[in-house]
């Protein structure tokens, strides 16, 4: 089945290490994003709101598709099938590794996961006072069965400049302290207020999802 042994032996490395580089911890981006962050190297074309050019996710895919190339090319049989089912191990097997992982041998904030497109802010004027107020709903999940407490504040990256001004408000004047209790995913409700003078914008009724947030404890710090 196996007709340049070589090749194959060069495919399967790579492919381990697209396999390490797509696992998602210990933040929910790919390890990739924290090594380019590690080397200095942008992630994104505008690191400030998180978009443009994804150097990261592009040089990941580059890595796939040459292992996918060295390891078709290796084969005599079967080749189409074990080429796509490769790919499928590297794209998502890393993210059952980490559940499992946070099942059974991870602990206190190693085990929590959040669901950022189920989390979701609210701000509303109160004209009479001229304060608004933000409330966020954020949905996280303990996966093991001892309860952990943490400190949390939403991450200030976002496309827009006006939602990253209301994220940065709801981190006043501290990260907000949460516990989640054993096993099961749990919605916290965090909320925060500001005078109508410090707002940049005259829009201040409405929502956001989709936001990153950071969690801390005892000195570590995982971006969520």
């Amino acid at each position: 089945m196996i007709r340049e042994r070589s090749l194959f032996t060069k495919g399967l490395i790579l492919l381990l290490v697209v396999f390490i580089l797509n696992i998602p911890f210990p933040n929910s981006p790919p390890l990739i994003n924290s090594i380019f962050s590690f080397l200095g190297l942008p992630i994104y074309g505008n690191e400030a709101t998180m978009t443009g050019f994804y150097y990261a996710n592009n040089a990941w895919a580059i890595i796939l598709l040459i292992s996918l190339f060295l390891l078709y090319k290796s084969l005599n049989r079967h080749r189409v099938k074990l080429t796509i089912l490769a790919a499928l191990i590297v794209a998502s097997g890393p993210v059952y590794m980490v559940e499992a992982m946070q099942k059974t041998v991870l602990p206190g904030i190693y085990a929590v996961s959040y669901d950022a497109e189920n989390s979701i802010c609210t701000f509303e004027l109160n004209k009479k006072e001229t304060v608004l107020t933000g409330t966020c709903d954020l949905s996280f999940e303990n996966h093991r069965s001892k309860p952990v407490t943490f400190e949390v504040a939403l991450d200030e990256r976002f496309p827009f400049e006006d939602e990253q001004y209301f994220l940065r408000m709801m981190n006043k004047p501290r990260p907000h302290t949460v516990t989640l209790e054993s096993k099961g995913y749990q919605i916290v409700e965090i909320t925060a207020s500001v005078k109508i003078p410090d707002l940049p914008t005259k829009t201040y009724n409405g929502d956001m999802n989709g936001f990153h947030v950071n969690i801390y404890q005892n000195g570590k710090k995982r971006y969520l």
